[in-house]
């Protein structure tokens, strides 16, 4: 029998067909030489015909039903099952079935960002490293050029900046404020009887130390205190990206935090679990999820003159695949999405060709939330691993289960097929090659009747 099928799967029938022959011609043998029915004379041309073929074609239908040659969308539970090492010892990824014990633990140690994707993606790179508050403390802010100093000298005996006073008399107003300067170009002010004061760079306290030193041989205990009348110089950071209104920010005197710049230009154009956002300080480059930044207080970071603030929307999205009724991409639209919502999405397991049973999620985990499930010999990088979860709605608890795992973004949902699905390709398979042959013989029949 050839019906123009792969070798294991053509032998399989061609036996069948053998079987089919021997069993039919035998009780014809049989039925002539006992002479209990009279013997007809058989057409053996009839019974070489596609006829036979059916017949075997029917008997070899459980074995057919396995063989590789049928189109299929996947693999099937069962190569899932071996993929993971369960014969083999040596596992390609783990396999977990879902349940409760499985969701505490992923609930313990999942990030403050569960819908983020633990392997991450390519294109993460371009956001630099992960973890603002790396940056640590932004410190004092140091004196820039274009900013407004202002110098005040207090003295106790002689006096510099005003009249002299007798001795013994005590001066009404002992302070004398200098006028305002702009730290120029050079990163220097000008101060009386001590010349110019190297500025740029250096704190307010340094200053002052350096202007006391410099009158002190000029005066008696000379006090001074210098402040910065206004920040016109260096103070500015920019932000832009998928903001409403990028420009540059102004540091106020108090200081700037990331959500007070994100703030002053108009906010993100997308939700912030859909938001990344980058700063760039002295060539180095961090990032985390707006919303992030939004719960994590750390992260909120104090902003310094000269900062890159970047915000991009990072659209988040999970696949389908298999015996659903939408295969595709299907966006996050919530930070929460659950499983259950996930599958319904997605269109869920087809009722004639998925098994409820093998609902399959793929995705990357951290090696340490595998090792608290009880997981050794892992594959992967040493940092994440693979791991395929398993989902059983046949089980009335799987609902609940599906309903507390929250997808994370690009985590691959597959609908394995049932067996019977095979029995069903296989049948219309079959009928694919026989259908022209049954006509055919139909055709004969008519003639080799009317010719008897």
């Amino acid at each position: 029998m050839n019906l123009g099928l792969p070798g294991a799967c053509r032998s399989t029938c061609d036996q069948a067909d053998k079987l089919s022959k021997n069993q039919w011609f035998g009780e014809q043998s049989a039925a002539t030489k006992g002479g209990s029915v009279p013997a007809r004379k058989t057409n053996m041309n009839l019974f070489k015909t596609p006829y036979l073929r059916l017949a075997s074609a029917a008997i070899a239908l459980p074995w057919l039903s396995n063989c590789t040659f049928l189109p299929s969308s996947g693999p099937s539970g069962s190569q899932i099952y071996r993929g993971a090492g369960q014969e083999s010892g040596n596992p390609s990824y783990q396999l977990i079935p879902v349940n409760d014990q499985v969701l505490r633990t992923i609930t313990a140690r999942c990030s403050k960002v569960p819908y983020l994707s633990a392997g991450g993606r390519k294109s993460d790179n371009l956001f630099g490293q992960r973890g603002l508050e790396g940056f640590g403390a932004a410190g004092s802010q140091a004196i820039a050029i274009g900013d407004v100093i202002s110098v005040a000298i207090y003295e106790t005996d002689a006096s510099l900046f005003g009249p002299s006073l007798a001795s013994g008399t005590l001066a009404v107003n002992p302070m004398t404020a200098l006028p305002p300067q702009t730290v120029d170009r050079t990163g220097e002010i000008s101060v009386p009887f001590v010349g110019r004061v190297r500025a740029l760079g250096r704190l307010t306290g340094d200053l002052e130390n350096d202007i006391k030193e410099g009158l002190k041989k000029k005066t008696a205990d000379p006090q001074v205190v210098v402040s910065l009348a206004d920040r016109k110089g260096g103070n500015l950071l920019s932000i832009a990206g998928d903001v409403k209104a990028p420009h540059q920010v102004p540091i106020s005197l108090v200081g700037t935090r990331l959500v007070d710049a994100i703030a002053a230009a108009g906010g993100s154009t997308s939700a912030p679990y859909d938001t990344m956002v980058s700063v760039t300080r002295s060539g180095a480059t961090r990032s985390d999820p707006l919303q992030e930044i939004y719960d994590i207080p750390a992260k909120n970071i104090s902003l310094r003159p000269g900062d890159t603030v970047i915000l991009r929307k990072r659209e988040l999205n999970f696949l389908s695949f298999g015996s659903t009724g939408r295969v595709g991409s299907h966006p996050i639209t919530v930070e929460d999405l659950s499983l259950a919502g996930a599958v319904a999405a997605s269109g869920g397991p087809t009722d004639m060709q998925a098994n409820p049973a093998t609902i399959f999620l793929y995705r990357q985990e951290p090696v340490a939330l595998l090792r608290a499930l009880g997981k050794t010999n892992l594959a992967g990088d040493g940092v994440t691993a693979p791991v395929i979860y398993q989902l059983d709605l046949r089980d009335p608890r799987g609902f609940f289960y599906a309903n507390n795992f929250t997808v994370r973004d690009r985590d691959l949902i597959y609908y394995a097929p049932a067996g019977s699905s095979s029995v069903q390709k296989f049948m219309s398979l079959t009928n694919t090659f026989l259908a022209p042959a049954i006509s055919a013989v139909g055709t004969a029949a008519s003639v080799n009747t009317l010719s008897n």
